[in-house]
C-alpha cells in the first residue's frame, strides 16, 4: 500500500508536472504567437515612421544645399554676367559632385535657360533653349508668387528671398525630386526689380542611389524606388506623392521580422522535457541578457561621456585628438588629406553677460547643431571648449574649395540664433590649416589652426584665414609677450608710467595723461599697442591696469598734478569689483576722486552689460571724471555718450593733424566743440603738435590742448618741476 500511494503520489507529481507544463506550453505559445505579431508589427511601423522622416529630410536637404550657394551676392553677380565658368565651380557642377545633385538650371526671367548643367558636366545651350517641359510650371508659379510677394516695390529681394518651390514631379517620366529658388544677394548693395529674378532648379533622382541614401542608416533591407505599390508580406513602402497628392513612386523594401525570426530559431527544440530545460535556459539567458545590457548600457554612457561633451552632444577635445591623430597617420598612409578648422565665436562673452548663462548654454547648442548639419557623414566636428569648435575635414583638396566651404560655414554661423531669451547675434572666426602643407604631428597642426584663427580674429573677426609660415611667427611673438609681460608684473620694476602734461589756453597745466611704457620687452622697447592686446587675451589686463592706476595716482599725488587721466580697457569695467579697486587705489595712494579721470577709448566695444553701467554710475557718484577718447572715430559716436554719462570728450590727433587743409576738418573739429558746449562737456584736442594747429584751435574756442608742442611724456619725478615751471610762466 505504502509503494502504491509512493506511486499515486510520484503520478500525481508526474501529471502535475505534465499538466502543468502542457499549460505553460499552451499559455507560452499562444502569447507567443501573439508577440510575434505584435513585435513584427512595431519593427514595420518604426521603418515606416523611419522611411518617411527621411525621405522629408532628403526633401530639406536639397532646399537648404540650394540656398546655400544662391543666397549670396557673389552667386547674383556672376548669374547676371553669365559667367559660365562660376556658375559650374560654385553652383552647378560643383553642386553635383559635392552634395550629389543630378541636374542643375539656372533660368533667366524670359524664360530661357542661362545655365545647365548635367552627368556633372555644363550642358552647351543653344540659342533659346528653354527648360524641360515637365519643370516649368514649376518655375511659373514660383513667379507668381514672387510678383505677388513684390507688388509695388522698387527692389524685390527682401520679398523673395525666402520664397521657393519644393516638390517631387515626373520628369521625362522618371519621379524626380526638384526645388526652385530666386537668386538673391544677402546684402542691400545689389537690388533686384520685379520681374527681373533669375531663378535657380536642382534637381534630384529618385533613384537607386537615394534609396540607399534613405535606407543605409536604418538598414531597410533591399530599398528601392518602385512605381508599383507594394504588395504581400515580403515588402512594404511609402509613397512619393506630387504636389496634388497623386502618387509618383514608391520607396519599398523587405520589412525586417524580428518576430518570425525568433519562431524560426524555437522551432529546433523537441519534447516537453527539451521544452522545459530551453524554457528554464531561456529564463536564465534572459536574465543574463538584461543583466548585460544594463552593464553594457552603463559602459557605453560611461565611454561617451568620456569622449563627448555633454552640453553641445559633439565628441570633446580628447576624442576630437585622436581621431586627428589617427587621420594623421592614415593620411600619411596614402589616405585622404586631412584640413584642420580651429573655430572660436565671436562676442560668445557678450551673451553670456547680457542674456545669462543658460542663453550662453543654448546658443552652444544651436552652433553644435548647425556645424553638425554643415560638415559631411566623413568629416569630425567636436567642442573643445568654452565656445571653441574643431573640424577635421577629410578628402577636401583644393584652396579654392576650402575657401569656399569656409566662406559658407562663416555665414551660416553668423546669421541670428533665436534663443529663450532673445535673439543673439554672434560671428565665427575660423582658422584654417592644411595638414599635408604643414608637416609634423597632431601639435603641429593644431598650433597652426590656432595661429590662423588668431589671424581671423586679429583681422576682424567674423572671417576665415588659412595658414601661412608667418602665422606661426606672430603667434610665438605673442607668446613671447605673454611670457614676458607675467614676469614684467611679477617684478614690478620693467614697466614705467610717463606723464603726458596737458594744457588750458593759459598755458598751464590742468591734468597729465599717465601712459604705460616697457622699455625692457622681449624685443626691447615694446610698444602699449602691442602688449595691451596681448593682456587683454590672456587675462592679464585685469593686474596691469591695477598697477598702471596706482603707479599714475601716486604720481599725481608727489607732483601735486590737479588731475590725471588713466587708460582703462573694456574687460576692467566688465569686473563687478572694478569700482571697489578703483576706490582702494585712491584710499591707497591719497588721491581725491575728483583728480581722477578714467578714458575711454572709441576704438573699443563697451559691452552695454549690467557690470559695466554699473561701475561707471558708481565711479561718476564719487566724482571721478569720465572722458572718451578719440572722439568720432569709431562707430558709436554720440551712443557712448548717451548711454554712459560722458564728461569729457577728447579730439582725435587725426583731426587736429588736418587742420588749416581745407578738407572740411576745421568744421568736422569746429562741430565737436559746438556739441561739447551744447552737452556741458569739457572738450580736449589731442596730438597738437604745431602753433599752427594750437592758434586755430584757439580760435574755436578751445581751451584744453594735448600734444607735442606744449609738452612731452615725462617721468614723474619731473612732473612737478614742469608744472611749476609752466604754471610761472602763464603768470
Amino acid at each position: 500500500m505504502l509503494k502504491a500511494r509512493s506511486s499515486s503520489f510520484s503520478a500525481q507529481i508526474v501529471l502535475t508536472i505534465l499538466v502543468s507544463t502542457c499549460a505553460m506550453t499552451i499559455m507560452v505559445a499562444f502569447l507567443g504567437y501573439a508577440a510575434v505579431r505584435k513585435v513584427d508589427a512595431d519593427a514595420a511601423e518604426r521603418e515606416l515612421r523611419f522611411a518617411k522622416a527621411k525621405i522629408t529630410e532628403e526633401f530639406a536637404r536639397l532646399r537648404e544645399e540650394q540656398r546655400v550657394c544662391t543666397i549670396w551676392d557673389e552667386a547674383l553677380i556672376e548669374t547676371r554676367a553669365g559667367n559660365t565658368d562660376w556658375m559650374e565651380r560654385n553652383i552647378g557642377v560643383w553642386m553635383q559632385t559635392y552634395y550629389g545633385h543630378d541636374a542643375i538650371y539656372v533660368v533667366g526671367p524670359d524664360g530661357l535657360l542661362r545655365y545647365a548643367a548635367l552627368d556633372e558636366k555644363t550642358v552647351s545651350l543653344s540659342p533659346g533653349q528653354r527648360l524641360p517641359e515637365d519643370l516649368e510650371p514649376l518655375t511659373q508659379r514660383l513667379r507668381s508668387q514672387m510678383a505677388t510677394a513684390s507688388a509695388g516695390l522698387d527692389d524685390s529681394t527682401e520679398a523673395v528671398s525666402e520664397l521657393g518651390i519644393l516638390e517631387a514631379v515626373r520628369l521625362d517620366g522618371r519621379p524626380v525630386l526638384v526645388a526652385v529658388s530666386p537668386v538673391v544677394a544677402t546684402t542691400d548693395r545689389l537690388p533686384q526689380k520685379p520681374g527681373t529674378e533669375l531663378l535657380h532648379l536642382s534637381v534630384q533622382n529618385l533613384d537607386a542611389t537615394m534609396a540607399g541614401r534613405i535606407s543605409r542608416p536604418g538598414d531597410l533591407a533591399q530599398a528601392s524606388f518602385d512605381p508599383t505599390p507594394p504588395t504581400g508580406s515580403h515588402a512594404i513602402g511609402h509613397p512619393v506623392k506630387d504636389a496634388a497628392g497623386n502618387t509618383l513612386t514608391w520607396l519599398k523594401w523587405t520589412p525586417n521580422r524580428p518576430g518570425l525570426r525568433m519562431v524560426h530559431e524555437m522551432l529546433p527544440a523537441i519534447g516537453l522535457s527539451v521544452l522545459f530545460g530551453l524554457g528554464l535556459l531561456g529564463w536564465l539567458l534572459r536574465r543574463l541578457w538584461i543583466a548585460s545590457q544594463q552593464l553594457h548600457r552603463s559602459e557605453a554612457e560611461a565611454r561617451y561621456l568620456a569622449n563627448h561633451d555633454p552640453l553641445a552632444g559633439l565628441p570633446n577635445r580628447m576624442h576630437f585628438e585622436e581621431t586627428l591623430v589617427g587621420a594623421l597617420d592614415f593620411e600619411r598612409r596614402g589616405g585622404p588629406s586631412v584640413t584642420l578648422l580651429s573655430i572660436d565665436l565671436d562676442r560668445f562673452k557678450a551673451i553670456n553677460d547680457t542674456l545669462g548663462h543658460a542663453a550662453g548654454d543654448e546658443l552652444i547648442r544651436q552652433v553644435a547643431v548647425r556645424l553638425r548639419k554643415q560638415v559631411r557623414s566623413s568629416d569630425t566636428v567636436a567642442r573643445l571648449g568654452g565656445d571653441e569648435f574643431g573640424v577635421i575635414l577629410l578628402g577636401m583638396s583644393g584652396e579654392e574649395t576650402i575657401s569656399s566651404f569656409c566662406g559658407g560655414l562663416v555665414h551660416m554661423l553668423s546669421k541670428p540664433y533665436t534663443l529663450a531669451a532673445g535673439q543673439a547675434h554672434v560671428g565665427a572666426s575660423v582658422g584654417v590649416a592644411i595638414a599635408s602643407r604643414i608637416g609634423g604631428d597632431m601639435e603641429a597642426v593644431l598650433r597652426c589652426a590656432d595661429a590662423a584663427l588668431y589671424r581671423a580674429k586679429r583681422d576682424g573677426r567674423a572671417r576665415f584665414r588659412l595658414f601661412t609660415p608667418e602665422m606661426d611667427d606672430v603667434l610665438r611673438r605673442r607668446g613671447e609677450i605673454e611670457t614676458a609681460l607675467r614676469l614684467a608684473l611679477e617684478s614690478e620694476d620693467q614697466l614705467e608710467v610717463a606723464f603726458q602734461p596737458i594744457f588750458n589756453g593759459d598755458g598751464e597745466i590742468v591734468a597729465a595723461e599717465a601712459l604705460a611704457r616697457w622699455p625692457g620687452g622681449p624685443e626691447g622697447a615694446t610698444t602699449p599697442d602691442a602688449f595691451i592686446g596681448v593682456a587683454e587675451e590672456c587675462g592679464l589686463i585685469h593686474a596691469l591696469g591695477s598697477w598702471v592706476l596706482e603707479r599714475a595716482c601716486r604720481g599725481a599725488v608727489e607732483a601735486g598734478l590737479p588731475k590725471v587721466a588713466v587708460n582703462v580697457s573694456p574687460m576692467q569695467l566688465r569686473s563687478e569689483s572694478f569700482a571697489a579697486e578703483v576706490m582702494r587705489v585712491l584710499g591707497k595712494t591719497g588721491l581725491p576722486p575728483q583728480r581722477l579721470e578714467l578714458e575711454l577709448t572709441e576704438h573699443f566695444h563697451l559691452d552695454p552689460g549690467v557690470n559695466t553701467r554699473r561701475n561707471l554710475h558708481d565711479l561718476r557718484a564719487t566724482g571721478i571724471t569720465i572722458a572718451l577718447d578719440d572722439f568720432a572715430t569709431g562707430q558709436s559716436l554720440l551712443q557712448y555718450v548717451r548711454d554712459y554719462e560722458i564728461d569729457v570728450i577728447k579730439i582725435d590727433r587725426s583731426f587736429v593733424s588736418r587742420l588749416g587743409y581745407g578738407d572740411g576738418t576745421d568744421e568736422v573739429v569746429r562741430a565737436m566743440l559746438d556739441l561739447g558746449r551744447a552737452m556741458g562737456l569739457e572738450v580736449t584736442a589731442e596730438g597738437v603738435e604745431t602753433q599752427r594747429q594750437h592758434d586755430i584751435l584757439i580760435g574755436m574756442g578751445c581751451r584744453v590742448f594735448q600734444g607735442y608742442l606744449l609738452g612731452t611724456p615725462v617721468a614723474a619725478g619731473r612732473l612737478a618741476a614742469l608744472a611749476r615751471g609752466a604754471n610761472q610762466r602763464s603768470a
